[in-house]
């Protein structure tokens, strides 16, 4: 999520800093469910290859981790190679229960000794909604605690596995999400390095131009219309910027766009931009809507008038990622708030250049977060801790060290240096922004990242 014209940061849920278990009743099966998976089809221009798979949660014993008290279940096959090199997991509990819950990874599913987590369990366990996957990186190291190698560019995998926690044992819905498109020969022996500068991992090159489609959602409501005219010539402008972002060598994605309009009555101005329910006005209640507008094999983007919880928020995603192919969760979506894009017009008004441009820079960042990256650095800066970056090694970061007014914030101004370690303020990922200020900057790794996501083919 992106703030507005100056400086904003949903703070994080909870925190996690070491998560080797110690369980009460482990009690693990060595007879694993087997997870059933389609023959991989090779890539194609017809669209994304996704298999989408439901798992029977069924609790095996519970732990105490920080000292509350969570429930587990099994260790689930998890199947990553050259012809199904990324996986996601969606972890989702009903309304009326509300808390925590987050999957543990394995290197080795036949030896719980080698739990790992991933960076968005480093960041915070979800509420009602958790999204995981595999992999963060093309070096995975930075991306997990304790360390470990997953390797998804050979011809086998390795014995990966997940499990899954709930504070709640009752009525939870998990589900995986696997790409099936097979690496290209370049994208499988891609290697990446540590940014030693702000243009480290900026001039690499893709063999082959990847799609992403886009299904643009105009809300419409009894508060009136997102937008005074809704096409794809009404903000052409941002949607240029989007589509200059993303052609760039080191991503090379095309954007095919589509655009419809949707009278949503409880959703045309959004109270509450949380994902744990489903309420009319919440954040949540509009992802869900994709059950019946929204397009299974699409990124789709809800084009909102206004958000009333802060004031000034850009735009937000479903998740980091958000969930590939899956309709009516509660982040099954990327939104955008066309008022707070407004700097000389007024509402109800077309966009300005300028305020498109902007509108623009948002699209991309949080299409960024949905297909699967995390902001170069957080708000904070960089102590060298998992939660404190992206898990990426060519993008550049911005120790706290640079924090000159000594605020407690790493601000845009502070992170323009010539090293890898005081930059990334050009960054589309980088966690605020500027008007007038370009932060069109993707890294190799970045657009490694992207161009492996289910959604894109």
């Amino acid at each position: 999520m992106r703030k507005s014209q100056i400086l904003i940061l949903f703070p994080i849920l909870f925190f996690l800093s070491d998560c080797i278990k110690s369980k009460a009743n482990s009690g693990v099966s060595d007879n694993v469910m087997t997870l059933l998976l389609v023959n991989s089809i090779l890539n194609s221009n017809n669209g994304s290859c996704v298999k989408t798979e439901s798992i029977q949660s069924n609790t095996i014993g519970w732990w105490y981790p920080f000292g509350n008290l969570y429930y587990y279940t099994e260790i689930h096959p998890v199947t990553l190679d050259r012809k199904r090199p990324m996986v996601q997991v969606v972890v989702e509990h009903p309304d009326t229960f509300y808390g925590g819950l987050f999957p543990l990874w394995y290197s080795d599913r036949n030896n719980f000794n080698t739990s790992f987590i991933n960076r968005d369990l480093a960041s915070f366990i979800g509420i009602n909604t958790h999204i995981s996957m595999l992999p963060y990186a093309k070096d995975t190291s930075y991306a997990t605690d304790p360390a470990v190698s997953i390797l998804n560019t050979g011809d086998s995998s390795q014995p990966l596995g997940v499990e899954f926690n709930f504070t709640y044992p009752f009525n939870v819905k998990t589900t995986l999400i696997h790409s099936c498109r097979e690496l290209d020969n370049d994208e499988s022996n891609f290697q990446t390095a540590d940014a030693l500068s702000p243009m480290s991992g900026l001039y690499h090159t893709w063999a082959k131009e990847k799609i992403l489609d886009v299904n643009l959602i105009f809300v419409n409501g009894s508060n009136g219309q997102a937008y005074p005219i809704q096409t794809e010539q009404a903000i052409e402008v941002a949607l240029e910027k989007w589509r200059e972002n993303f052609s760039q060598s080191s991503v090379k994605i095309k954007l095919n766009v589509s655009v419809t309009s949707a009278n949503l009555i409880d959703y045309d101005l959004i109270y509450n931009l949380g994902t744990e329910t489903a309420y009319p006005g919440t954040l949540g209640g509009l992802f869900k809507t994709t059950s019946f507008i929204g397009k299974q094999n699409a990124l789709n983007v809800f084009i909102v008038r206004e958000e009333l919880q802060y004031g000034g928020v850009l735009g937000v995603s479903g998740g980091i990622p958000g969930p590939a192919t899956l309709l009516g969760t509660k982040q099954s979506g990327i939104a955008v708030f066309v008022d707070s894009h407004r700097l000389y017009s007024n509402s109800g008004e077309v966009l300005t250049y300028d305020e498109q441009l902007l509108l623009g820079e948002t699209l991309s960042h949080e299409t960024g977060h949905f297909l699967g990256l995390w902001h170069v650095t957080e708000s904070s800066g960089d102590y060298g801790n998992l939660w404190d970056r992206d898990p990426l090694r060519d993008t550049p970061t911005c120790h706290i060290s640079n924090d000159t007014n000594l605020n407690g914030y790493i601000e845009l101004n502070e992170c323009l240096g010539g090293s890898g370690t005081n930059s990334g303020g050009r960054n589309m990922m980088f966690w605020t922004g500027a008007v007038g200020f370009t932060q069109g900057d993707i890294t190799a790794e970045q657009g490694w990242i992207l161009r492996l996501n289910p959604l894109v083919y």
